[in-house]
């Protein structure tokens, strides 16, 4: 180990925060979170230099870097996930859930996600975040990924709820949102990012390497703390169908998510040691994005994931965010020792 290592003396990294797309799975990377906040001894935003997130993860990455802690946004993401995906109420909703099997509607109206995202984030503005935070979406017009930044001048003034509500306008479940992105004042339909980049590791690198690259310029100083929001089994089916048995093509890979090209692509471009990603297989009856009653389940399986080896390697993560080697060196364990009673 270098001297400088075992002094504590190492540079603090680069830290760059990513969370996956996944609907009420969102509970999953929450947990980790918390702990990963017990670790640090402080909240995920003082340690982090750059912020992204796509759907549910747009909406936690925000919340974030807004200055919430990981246990805040746990307690209101449990009430608002059975909100966001209400069972039917009334008439009008037995006969949306009809019309959503042939295709013809999304699954739910947008009032009680608008009504949480409002709750959450009020009028805050992206320029108000407290770290550079990016948000996913996708423009089907024009077929290409749609990047909210923090940074960026023409986005500093948009509304926080909006951008995540663009975000998480999940295909078959929510309707696209209608939103003024540029000077142009005319709107445009975005849908859920993860139609293209459910996990949105790439964008936060080309981002951190381009806008931050004074900090950033050396990928043996950045950190990568991926988060995913468990992975349904191979061979899962379980986005909305048609009533001619026909899957939407573009949920579906909203639900698989375009995660695995780019994960290998992070690995691929970071050392071992700099690329953290946590993500746990789901069984099947867990995996859907929009089945609420699931919640206490999904929080069983992320902590057993806990169990199971990631809470040491949240804890080496945490030493790894400071800028202290993975185990203690021989001064730290000396002043450990002299600071005991």
């Amino acid at each position: 180990m270098p001297i400088a290592e075992s002094l504590g003396l190492r540079r603090r990294p680069f830290t760059i925060l990513t969370i996956d797309g996944g609907g009420v799975r969102g509970i999953v990377p929450l947990v980790w979170l918390q702990r990963l906040e017990r670790h640090l001894g402080g909240t995920i935003h003082a340690h982090t230099d750059l912020v992204a997130g796509t759907s549910v993860g747009a909406i936690i990455g925000c919340a974030l870097a807004s200055g919430l802690t990981a246990q805040e946004i746990h307690g209101m993401w449990v009430s608002a996930a059975h909100t966001a995906f209400a069972r039917p109420a009334n008439l009008r909703d037995h006969a949306r859930r009809l019309a959503n099997l042939a295709g013809a509607a999304p699954k739910y109206e947008d009032g009680g996600l608008v009504q949480m995202l409002k709750t959450v984030f009020g009028d805050l503005r992206m320029g108000n975040l407290k770290r550079p935070t990016l948000a996913l979406a996708y423009q089907p017009q024009s077929l290409c990924v749609q990047v909210f930044s923090s940074l960026k001048e023409e986005h500093q003034d948009l509304p926080v709820w909006e951008v995540c509500r663009a975000s998480a306008a999940a295909p078959l479940f929510f309707s696209p949102h209608q939103m003024v992105i540029d000077k142009s004042g005319k709107p445009v339909p975005l849908i859920d990012g993860g139609v293209t980049a459910n996990n949105p590791v790439i964008v936060a690198l080309s981002e951190a390497l381009g806008r931050e690259a004074r900090r950033a310029s050396a990928l043996d100083n950045v950190i990568v703390m991926s988060f995913g929001t468990g992975q349904p089994v191979e061979g899962y089916r379980g986005t909305p169908r048609t009533i001619f048995g026909h899957t939407s093509v573009i949920t579906q890979a909203l639900v698989v998510g375009a995660t695995g090209t780019d994960e290998l692509t992070a690995r691929t471009m970071l050392p071992s040691r700099n690329y953290w990603r946590f993500q746990v297989t789901l069984p099947e009856r867990l995996a859907a994005m929009d089945a609420a009653e699931n919640v206490d389940e999904l929080i069983e399986v992320a902590n057993n994931h806990l169990a199971h080896g990631a809470d040491e390697r949240l804890r080496q993560l945490a030493r790894r965010m400071q800028g202290l080697p993975l185990e203690p060196g021989w001064w730290e364990r000396l002043r450990r020792r002299e600071a005991a009673p």
